[in-house]
């Protein structure tokens, strides 16, 4: 019965140490896929001989790291841990879905491991764009069994919002709330939820529509024979785009309540800023789809619209990135290695944001649009920003609930190996960008191979950040002892750090 348990077990602690452990594995699965991929282009024909190939590749990498590590740890995972622990509730309100959703993500990561071994594999990219996922663009099963795999995954999150919105509204009833009045992790995974039950309903009628067009002789995305591949684009962005604010906002909630605690407060400074930031994010991230089709042959008026609702974004983002940093000026502050994770997190996600301007200017767009510039801005406010997120997450609220710890040296350390790497990884993509190198290209100009081998060294140092969090997992004892005064080293720095500054803060009150 006991080795049963994990199967059939309803516990909400229990269910997101599930979520946990397969979103860690399947982010070293997709992380693996983006290793193949740079060493392939590290120079030509070394690694991938078949473009089709490579392009399979990208397709998992993408469907790894969105659907099966970013979104279970953070949505799944934080959610069914921290959301009954906030009310003090036994459990979640509805177990048996919360169990089922979590078994039909596996069903859907087996779904796409069949579609992997099959043929070349499905390589129409993670956004399945037609004609190039459409019968003569891809003819072989693998690209059906994809969109099967992610209408399982949808269907999971679709009852993991359920469960979660009717968990919050409907068991604290000991609780007189206002809306506001929330935990910032709450609203933020409210604000996730709502998203997904507007957004993912609309992607599975895409992905049916373009299941039809592949089995069953319809044509609603064959512009041969009265379609419009156009259709497909807006009904995958208007997912798309939500997808994006899916991912970050559980780390800007995580983050916040950091900060809160960092200074020794129930709340961050500015909590009901942030509160309406994130709503505000949420709300203003459904309708600017279409920026990711300034190229598509829109009128020069849509385009305006789009490009102007897109700019209106950065207040509300703005809103929390001044909160953040007037949180760290407070005279209360508690110096810790997680801080530098806070700023390595507002520097990475800031950086990536001003590079981003020139992708909202829609003019400029189309000369930028499907080139490696929009792949350095995506991942430094998208993949980085929810990384880290990640890594905050695992130092902060693993020793509490799991007795996971890492000591002030790993924390460190972790964060110098990996900053350090995903910068030298993705900063030479601007260059290459503006350089004119397209995406999804296996071969190219010998005068772009320069920034791309710089890259793969990048890509070697995360390798080893991520070794070094594992590391911890599995108990080295000689490799403890050698830590362990180091270790003591930055602890007692640390001290010295908080109480000078105590003392500080001390004489300035009294002189004054």
């Amino acid at each position: 019965m006991d080795k049963a348990r994990w199967l059939f077990w309803v516990y909400h602690k229990d269910i997101a140490w599930l979520y946990f452990f397969f979103s860690i594995i399947m982010g070293f699965i997709g992380f693996f896929y983006s290793v193949i991929m740079r060493l392939s282009l590290s120079w030509s024909y070394s690694f991938i001989t078949n473009g089709v190939v490579y392009l399979h590749y990208v397709t998992l990498h993408a469907v790894y790291m969105i659907f099966f590590f970013v979104m279970p740890f953070s949505i799944g995972g934080l959610s069914n841990l921290l959301i009954p622990l906030c009310f003090s509730l036994a459990d979640m309100c509805l177990p048996r879905i919360n169990n089922l959703s979590f078994w039909m993500l596996v069903f859907s990561f087996c779904l796409t491991v069949i579609s992997s071994s099959i043929y070349l594999g499905a390589s129409s990219g993670w956004t399945l764009y037609p004609p190039y996922s459409s019968y003569p663009g891809s003819s072989w099963l693998s690209t059906d069994f994809i969109i099967f795999s992610l209408h399982l995954a949808g269907a999971s999150s679709i009852l993991s919002s359920i469960n979660f919105i009717v968990t919050v509204f409907v068991l604290p009833i000991n609780y007189n709330f206002s809306f506001f009045q929330y935990p910032l992790f709450i609203v933020a995974q409210l604000t996730v939820s709502f998203l997904l039950l507007i957004s993912l309903p609309v992607l599975a009628a895409a992905i049916t529509m373009l299941l039809f067009d592949r089995n069953f002789s319809t044509y609603f995305f064959s512009n041969v024979n009265g379609g419009d591949a156009l259709l497909y684009q807006h009904l995958f962005w208007f997912f798309g785009h939500p997808e994006v604010y899916v991912l970050i906002l559980p780390a800007f909630a995580v983050v916040s309540h950091f900060l809160s605690f960092s200074i020794n407060r129930a709340v961050p400074f500015s909590y009901p800023g942030l509160s309406i930031a994130i709503i505000g994010i949420g709300v203003l991230g459904c309708v600017v789809w279409a920026h990711h089709m300034f190229t598509s042959g829109m009128d020069i008026d849509t385009r305006f619209y789009f490009a102007s609702a897109t700019l209106i974004i950065a207040v509300p983002t703005g809103i929390k990135i001044f909160s953040w940093l007037f949180t760290l000026l407070s005279d209360y502050l508690i110096y810790s290695p997680l801080l530098i994770w806070v700023l390595g997190f507002i520097f990475l996600f800031t950086f990536g944001g001003l590079w981003g301007i020139v992708l909202w200017n829609c003019h400029l767009n189309l000369f930028f649009h499907d080139w490696y510039y929009v792949i350095a801005h995506f991942h430094y406010v998208l993949s980085l920003g929810a990384v880290v997120g990640v890594f905050i997450s695992l130092f902060f609220f693993f020793p509490i609930f799991y007795n996971l710890t890492y000591s002030y040296l790993n924390q460190t350390s972790i964060f110098i190996v990996f900053f350090i790497g995903s910068n030298i990884l993705f900063f030479p993509f601007h260059f290459l960008g503006l350089w004119g190198l397209p995406r999804h290209y296996l071969l190219f100009d010998l005068n772009f191979f320069c920034f791309s081998i710089s890259s793969l060294f990048g890509l070697i140092l995360i390798l080893i950040s991520s070794v070094e969090v594992c590391s911890n997992v599995f108990y080295r004892e000689g490799l403890n002892y050698f830590s362990y005064y180091i270790d003591l080293f930055f602890k007692l720095d640390i001290f010295i750090e908080n109480n000078v500054q105590c003392f500080y803060n001390l004489y300035l009150f009294s002189s004054k």
